[in-house]
């Protein structure tokens, strides 16, 4: 975008909400943005009178019925996850209220949808699974990773790192469940659990890693996390539900190999044996024998490290913003044509 013919931004986002994820994917855009538009942060009811060439939502779940429906520019808005399409029951200590809410979301997504212009999907899984008239494909992997300084593999610990909230969403109990077997192999091993948590899944959590070599610290600085990445010896994400999840890419970048399970947009992440490693839910041997080879095997860390970090090279902060204008305009061009009213 050329600085004669800036767009008019109202970005619609909570920024620090979210320490990793979602939350870097809005840091990096906010700073990004302002680079090549003029940006206006969303305060007030008075920010959705003004005169926007468009209006971006960086996360639907933050968004309301009530401000889509004033705006008057076009709306377009990120979806980083799709727990809501469907009811997915897994292990996890509030469930009941996780189906409630699912409903709940659900509905309010059907109505909420008619009052989006356009979405960004980020992912091919997310693309294909979710429906709406105007979507668009966009990778969100245009990360600044100046902050990450990988060390040595023989200067780290035998650190296994699990990065992200909502813990058994993400299949903490699976880690726990193979963590015995890799003590097996490796004596020395250590979980450390970074993200912050509700109180009563902390507590849970606390007693099911009970007796096991696990360290929870609820809440960190994402400087200090992506300091902290270089500390360990593998990431891992057993998740029961994923999308994209940024963590693999930070992890990677950082020089941890990711252990992944086969769901959601995992595998287009990151290719077994290739990138890093695959393994099926059930399947805790394979999830113990991928742990233990990134601790013990620093020759095939390397190897999977680097390349998953020469698939990762092709996510740049320019193609990321370069596709963000592309969809800017086309919705913008699309409402000129069709406006709402």
């Amino acid at each position: 975008m050329t600085s004669d013919n800036r767009l008019k931004v109202l970005l619609l986002t909570r920024p620090n909400l979210s320490l990793t994820g979602s939350g870097t994917y809005e840091a990096n855009l906010l700073r990004e943005l302002g680079k090549r538009c003029t940006v206006k942060l969303y305060e007030s009811e008075q920010d959705l009178a003004g005169d926007w060439d468009i209006a971006h939502c960086t996360n639907l779940k933050h968004l309301s019925r009530a401000v889509a429906s004033r705006l008057r520019c076009p709306l377009v808005v990120d979806v980083h996850d799709y727990y809501w399409v469907h009811y997915y029951h897994f292990f996890c200590p509030d469930f009941p209220l996780r189906f409630l809410l699912q409903k709940l979301r659900r509905l309010k997504y059907h109505f909420l949808f008619k009052k989006i212009d356009g979405l960004i999907l980020h992912g091919q899984f997310l693309y294909d699974l979710i429906q709406h008239p105007r979507k668009y494909l966009s990778f969100y992997f245009g990360l600044d990773y100046s902050a990450i300084t990988p060390k040595p593999w023989q200067e780290r610990e035998d650190l296994i790192l699990f990065v992200g909230g909502d813990y058994f969403r993400k299949g903490l109990h699976r880690l726990l469940k193979a963590l015995p077997l890799v003590l097996e192999k490796v004596p020395t091993a250590r979980v450390l659990v970074i993200g912050k948590e509700p109180l009563h899944s902390r507590l849970f959590a606390r007693f099911l890693s009970r007796n096991l070599p696990v360290e929870y610290i609820y809440g960190m600085p994402r400087e200090q996390v992506y300091q902290t990445y270089s500390r360990g010896k593998a990431l891992v994400l057993p998740s029961e539900i994923e999308a994209t999840p940024l963590v693999i890419a930070e992890g990677t970048m950082a020089g941890l190999p990711p252990v992944v399970s086969r769901v959601g947009g995992h595998p287009e992440l990151v290719q077994h044996g290739e990138t890093g490693f695959l393994f099926d839910l059930d399947d805790t041997e394979t999830l113990a024998d991928c742990l233990i080879q990134c601790l013990t095997e620093p020759e095939r860390s390397r190897w999977l490290v680097a390349h998953g970090q020469a698939f990762l090279a092709q996510f740049t902060i320019e193609r990321m913003m370069s596709r963000l204008e592309e969809i800017y305009r086309d919705l913008i061009a699309s409402h000129k044509e069709q406006p709402h009213g």
